[in-house]
């Protein structure tokens, strides 16, 4: 890989920035509002949006952080941020996963379980490159791919919640909600 410069790296930044505004004001205007409408909703539909909500916001965290920690602070910062980010995501992770076969039975997607199932190989690939690549001591560019690896993943996933919009649509006709 080449080397990485800092302004590489703030575009990154701004870029995983934008994408968290526009996920949440996806996830809040239309998810959201979507469920509220919905008074018959199964108690599984709204925590797995929760769950997944909250992994998003940590893979967009990840390229956010680090782009930032990589330019402006000394290399121990921004592996201990790595760290504090990866545990949150795998744990984020977990709870989608023990979620999705509940979701899945009452909305009947077959997008979510393969967002889970490349969504888990992914984060377990991004949580190791850095450490496979540069040893304990990673640097600028073996955090760059973890760092391109999140926001792929991000992207992937947000794709997947927000077409969940079209699940809940159809929800919404089951439940006579929005014949009116």
């Amino acid at each position: 890989m080449q080397a990485v410069s800092d302004a590489f790296l703030f575009t990154i930044a701004e870029v995983s920035a934008t994408l968290i505004g526009l996920f949440v004001v996806g996830v809040f205007f239309y998810i959201d509002k979507g469920l509220r409408r919905l008074h018959d909703i199964p108690d599984v539909v709204a925590p797995y949006i929760r769950a997944g909500t909250r992994i998003v916001l940590v893979l967009y965290a990840i390229p956010l952080g680090l782009s930032l920690t990589l330019v402006v602070l000394e290399p121990i910062w921004t592996r201990l941020l790595f760290v504090l980010l990866s545990l949150v995501l795998v744990a984020a992770n977990l709870d989608t996963a023990a979620r999705i076969r509940a979701f899945v039975k009452v909305v009947g997607s077959s997008s979510f379980p393969l967002n889970e199932v490349g969504g888990t190989v992914a984060v377990l690939a991004l949580v190791l490159i850095p450490w496979l690549l540069g040893g304990l001591h990673p640097s600028r560019e073996d955090f760059t791919w973890a760092i391109l690896l999140s926001l792929l993943v991000g992207f992937f996933s947000t794709s997947t919640v927000l077409l969940s919009v079209f699940d809940i649509i159809r929800l919404e006709a089951a439940a006579g909600v929005g014949s009116k």
